[in-house]
């Protein structure tokens, strides 16, 4: 039997309409927020069966009077089960607690003049911790001032866990702050390479820093004349703490044999 054309069309547009995806293009949306980036909605794996226990998924299952178009939600309405928060309750999804579910984390790079830079790890604090132990108490998802160590020994941003009982304390320099070997040129003796990996084995930072040294490069030259007056290396390597200066010159200074 045919069907008028009419007909036809309504029962096709009927049809579509009654599959979910398949008479719209449907596409993902991407969401700016104002302090936690952006977050992308994939309605390709919202519209899929989890498994065969998983009721059906339609448009209608979000598009709702909880979530009305041209309406910007907060988290705050969220946790009172409007826009997202109808499904992601820890029942039929994953919590909103869950941040990392939908907002993109990653490493966030400090700069330190005197040190270089601070990589702070996301994923290796959230092995251990929630996103709310530091948000929104010590630490804004965005446009934090800058902390001094000082204040970081007084419990400060960073400083609230690391004290040495929750994580290792701020006095681990080397924890956070990476440390090189450095290398002096020295006219009259080559190059002298002092290695922090050493030194930390059987000292702290605190040690030479700032007492003898200043973070960082610095252009003030100290003689060996100096040391042996109890100056810069001179201060432990005095024959007591350390080998003395005045001998042991290959220790630090390296020799090459004279070509015959």
């Amino acid at each position: 039997m045919k069907l008028p054309i009419l007909t036809l069309s309504l029962l096709l547009a009927i049809g579509c309409l009654s599959s979910p995806g398949t008479a719209l293009e449907i596409k993902d949306v991407t969401f700016t927020t104002e302090n936690a980036g952006k977050v992308v909605f994939k309605h390709s794996s919202h519209m899929k069966k989890k498994n065969d226990k998983s009721p059906n998924v339609s448009c209608r299952s979000c598009h709702n009077e909880n979530m009305k178009k041209n309406v910007r939600y907060t988290m705050a309405d969220m946790e009172q089960g409007r826009s997202c928060g109808q499904c992601h309750n820890g029942k039929q999804a994953f919590a909103l607690e869950q941040c990392t579910g939908c907002h993109k984390v990653k490493d966030v790079t400090i700069k330190v003049k005197e040190t270089g830079p601070v990589i702070f790890r996301h994923s290796v604090h959230l092995k251990k911790q929630e996103c709310s132990s530091c948000h929104n108490a010590l630490f804004k998802t965005s446009g934090n001032p800058k902390v001094s160590m000082v204040e970081m020994e007084q419990g400060k941003s960073c400083g609230a866990c690391h004290n040495g009982k929750k994580a290792f304390s701020i006095s681990s320099c080397i924890g956070c702050h990476p440390v090189r070997d450095v290398v002096f040129t020295i006219k009259d003796a080559g190059q002298t390479t002092f290695s922090h990996a050493s030194h930390i084995k059987m000292y702290g930072c605190s040690n030479c820093h700032t007492r003898y040294y200043p973070l960082g490069r610095t252009k003030a030259k100290v003689t060996m004349v100096e040391m042996e007056a109890g100056k810069s290396c001179g201060a432990c390597h005095d024959g007591k703490i350390a080998f003395t200066v005045k001998e042991n010159c290959a220790t630090c200074h390296k020799v090459k044999s004279a070509a015959k």
